[in-house]
């Protein structure tokens, strides 16, 4: 059985459709050689070639119109992306030579491609454009600003003016737009309070449609006119859009919102004079469709070229992430990658219950529940408290086969979106903001005593704290704040020390970190009495630390410095490094080294 529960880690992923000029073909990542790579398939024969053959992961393919794909591809997970190419006769070209620059794939039109990239300094993201074919011309600047970050929103149709993105924080963004011919910037939202802002496209010459928060809980849409005036949409929507796709070539706008963490598939109308009802689409199945960044693939849904077939990348609990095909004519599902369950039947993968329970001030938080298929130990299952990063996420009902093998190796698994967490307006977004960062971990510990009091499933005397990067940071923290609660802790890429992790973090990343934890220079009181290691005398359950050499969001520092404090202590601590990994484990062959080892570990204390 134990060889068994392996296979759980070896099960595929595919998703980020990108159709070719034809149709009748798409690319998107696969992980069936054990870490991301490009495949294309064809709609008819729905049988996958693999079209890129490198030992790192290759990420984010679009089709392009002459037939070629662009995709990025890093170097040992350190997320210094470079672009290349793959031709239509298979031959794969480097476009991009700075190994300690990244290059993001933002915007991809009939003509060019829009990336931001840091070439000049670390600490700046400008905008460059490629004319297609790629291999036929050079990179091009388009606009470079003196300090932070921007990408490419949207173009117009005719590709003279854009729309560009300024992130400040996980919480507020600013839009700009941007004369390509004379390099003149305007601040669109300059009026506005403190917002999220994203542009989907241009409605006419002098409004664009945008997905935003300004005053309302939720993201909606809402048109922006050129001349600074806003006008919203959908006031009373109490749903996050999740995700947008559209063409030029009408005037229909496909998207997804986020009820209790499952999407919602919608289209609808949308001009500048009229609002058309929202029509709901049914998805084959209950889930999550998914995008991520760079790291996998941008884009959840995507529409042929000719607008007839609307591609989707859908997951959910015992559903491996899969492309589905919407026929927009007929209206009929159809599913086109299989990605592999590893000989193990889907039946048998579980589906959790979505729970809440009231807060330590009356705040309710939602948590997902996934119980083994195994019978019930008399006093209930060990439970492992699995913690999400971010912390501006969400965990989501989604395929995770490491939630399912520690399911089937019987342990529960309590997955919470404690405050902080995004999905439930910002109101709950920001409630755990710099000073109020503990109270996060709070919700944490009345879990725990809530399921120790009250869930007749759960043993509360054999709890496991577990997260990955914020996630790691709420483990060690929870177990300083309360270490009677946690028989263990798994700390996956986690902040110890917030003094640390903001000089060591990547440059650019520096000040999008400090408007959500709090600055050195304003800040350094709460984020020394935030930091775990300054109460690492506290903690007195065993800790196993996994890390990645080339992380360049939570350095290595972080997990050395915990781990040497704890063996200092003479805590049993263990710390498992992995020099081809980053920000996590991604290949399959150090995850089938490092879980079946915690899981072992586990096994020999709860």
């Amino acid at each position: 059985m134990e060889d068994r529960i392996r296979y759980f880690l070896g099960i595929g992923s595919s998703g980020g459709i990108s159709w070719s000029p034809d149709e009748h073909g798409f690319a998107f990542v696969y992980d069936s050689v054990g870490y991301p790579q490009v495949f294309t398939s064809d709609i008819e024969r729905r049988w996958p070639s693999r079209r890129t053959f490198s030992d790192n992961r290759c990420t984010n393919p679009r089709f392009l119109t002459d037939g070629s794909i662009l995709y990025s591809s890093d170097f040992g997970g350190d997320e210094n992306f470079q672009l290349y190419a793959v031709d239509p006769s298979n031959r794969i070209h480097r476009l991009t030579d700075h190994p300690k620059s990244k290059f993001l794939i933002n915007t991809v039109t009939k003509q060019h491609v829009y990336v931001s990239a840091n070439v000049k300094d670390p600490r700046l993201f400008g905008i460059y454009r490629w004319k297609i074919p790629l291999t036929e011309h050079s990179m091009e600047e388009v606009w470079i600003p003196e300090e932070g970050l921007v990408r490419m929103g949207c173009v117009d149709f005719e590709e003279k003016r854009a729309v560009i993105v300024r992130p400040f924080s996980n919480m507020h963004t600013s839009l700009h737009l941007l004369n390509m011919k004379t390099h003149e910037m305007v601040d669109l939202t300059a009026a506005f309070s403190e917002s999220l802002w994203s542009p989907v496209k241009f409605l006419d010459a002098e409004h664009i449609l945008v997905v935003t928060d300004y005053g309302n809980e939720f993201r909606r849409f809402g048109i922006l006119g050129l001349n600074g005036v806003f006008k919203a949409i959908d006031h009373d929507e109490h749903h996050d859009i999740t995700s947008v796709e559209w063409s030029y070539d009408n005037d229909l706008v496909y998207f997804s919102e986020n009820w209790d963490g499952y999407d919602r598939l919608f289209v609808r109308e949308i001009t500048v004079e009229t609002y058309g009802q929202k029509k709901e689409i049914d998805l084959p199945q209950a889930g999550v469709i998914l995008s991520g960044d760079a790291r996998s693939y941008t884009k959840a849904l995507s529409l042929s070229p000719s607008g007839k077939k609307l591609g989707m990348t859908l997951s959910s609990p015992t559903l491996p992430a899969s492309i589905f095909m919407f026929d927009l004519e007929e209206e009929k599902w159809t599913r086109l990658t299989f990605p592999s369950t590893a000989g193990l039947n889907p039946q048998f993968f579980v589906n959790p219950t979505l729970e809440r329970f009231l807060s330590f001030d009356g705040q309710e938080i939602p948590y997902f529940k996934f119980l083994p298929p195994s019978n019930k130990p008399s006093n209930g299952f060990p439970a492992i408290l699995m913690i999400h990063g971010g912390p501006e996420a969400q965990f989501r009902p989604s395929f995770n086969p490491i939630v399912q093998f520690y399911v089937s190796a019987g342990y529960a698994v309590i997955a919470p979106n404690i405050r902080g967490s995004s999905g439930y307006g910002k109101g709950y977004l920001n409630a755990d903001n710099k000073e109020k960062r503990l109270d996060a971990i709070r919700d944490i510990a009345e879990l725990a005593l809530y399921l120790k009091e009250n869930d007749q499933d759960i043993d509360g005397e054999r709890l496991v704290i577990y997260g990955g990067s914020y996630g790691g940071f709420a483990v060690l923290s929870a177990m300083t704040e309360y270490p009677d609660l946690w028989k263990a802790g798994v700390d996956i890429v986690g902040i110890s020390n917030f003094v640390t992790f903001l000089e060591n973090t990547a440059k650019w990343r520096r000040k999008l970190r400090e408007s959500e934890y709090g600055s050195l220079e304003e800040d350094y009181d709460l984020l020394v009495n935030i930091s775990p290691i300054h109460k690492v005398d506290k903690i007195q359950a065993p800790l196993f630390i996994i890390q990645g050499d080339n992380d360049e969001r939570v350095p290595l520092s972080e997990s050395i410095q915990i781990y040497e404090a704890l063996k200092k202590r003479g805590i049993e601590v263990q710390l498992m490094r992995f020099d081809d990994e980053g920000h996590g484990v991604v290949k399959l062959k150090n995850k089938l080294k490092v879980y079946p080892t915690v899981l072992e570990w586990l096994n020999s204390i709860v």
